[in-house]
């Protein structure tokens, strides 16, 4: 029998597929899988295919709770997009529904860690395929990833400074991400505007010995603090980006041993670079 009842979530993102659950508003458009993320905009106008379920609805939540996560997703959205947000299968979105719902420390919008804890949850799932690979070392599984402090793990209830690889400052903001070696996957520019998001502090960059792929994205230019950027051994391909050239305090620029090719920008020379390493990539010429 169709449900008479509104769910209690209004759902961000609207799906082709019908749900088995309830969503928490009545869509114009069925949504596929319920989401924890509300929208700003819910839609007013009941579903012309109700949901059929013999399961009760879950337990109204509370306004605080609706205010909670309109903020976050707000918040999300204002670093990484909203086309990011609202796609259920972006490792964006699959950081902010951990926040929500499963991070131990339950932060809101305006806790001063919120934007970098969501940046390097994003960074996590992105390069383990939403969760479903994993890393050498202190991946969020403990099943499938070892760690010799539980509280380095990523995704942990301990603070992201202590995560695996990650150095932060006495103001608790990252200067330094260095995880090498560690079986990483996926594209830098899957989570290039979240490591954007931790430029007005972020010094070292190091993920040497990985299997990321794709190409340098320009935005990689905005890390205006970077000294020291390690992507060498890994699979990225094309060509280095002009923008490198903006990082103006940059001294280490290592990109050898990946498939890499094209021309090497002239504006990469500037008076801070001491350490330059293009090894074993097809480049030729300035």
């Amino acid at each position: 029998m169709p449900s008479t009842m509104p769910s209690v979530m209004p759902s961000v993102i609207h799906s082709a597929i019908p749900s088995r659950v309830p969503s928490v508003i009545p869509s114009a458009i069925p949504s596929g899988v319920p989401s924890v993320i509300p929208s700003n905009t819910p839609s007013d106008t009941h579903s012309s295919s109700p949901t059929i379920t013999n399961a009760p609805s879950s337990s109204p939540i509370t306004s605080v709770e609706l205010q909670r996560r309109q903020e976050m997703a707000a918040a999300a959205v204002a670093v990484s997009g909203s086309a990011s947000i609202d796609d259920t299968t972006t490792p964006q979105h699959k950081a902010l529904e951990w926040l929500l719902l499963d991070d131990d420390l339950q932060l809101n919008a305006s806790s001063p860690s919120f934007e970098q804890r969501y940046s390097m949850s994003t960074f996590y799932f992105a390069t383990t395929n939403n969760g479903q690979n994993t890393w050498i070392n202190c991946g969020a599984d403990s099943s499938t990833s070892s760690c010799s402090s539980e509280s380095e793990r990523f995704l942990s209830s301990s603070s992201e400074c202590d995560w695996f690889g990650i150095t932060c400052n006495g103001n608790d903001e990252i200067t330094k991400i260095d995880i090498r070696e560690n079986g990483l996957t996926g594209s830098l520019p899957m989570f290039i505007k979240e490591l954007v998001s931790l430029s007005s502090s972020l010094e070292v960059l190091r993920f040497s010995k990985n299997a990321l792929s794709s190409t340098i994205p320009t935005e990689i230019g905005q890390l205006s603090n970077l000294q020291s950027l390690f992507l060498n051994n890994n699979n990225f391909v094309g060509t280095i980006p002009t923008s490198p050239e903006n990082l103006s305090k940059l001294t280490t620029f290592s990109v050898g041993n990946n498939g890499m090719d094209g021309t090497i920008p002239s504006g990469i020379f500037h008076p801070t670079l001491r350490n330059l390493d293009l090894d074993d990539n097809n480049f030729h010429g300035t």
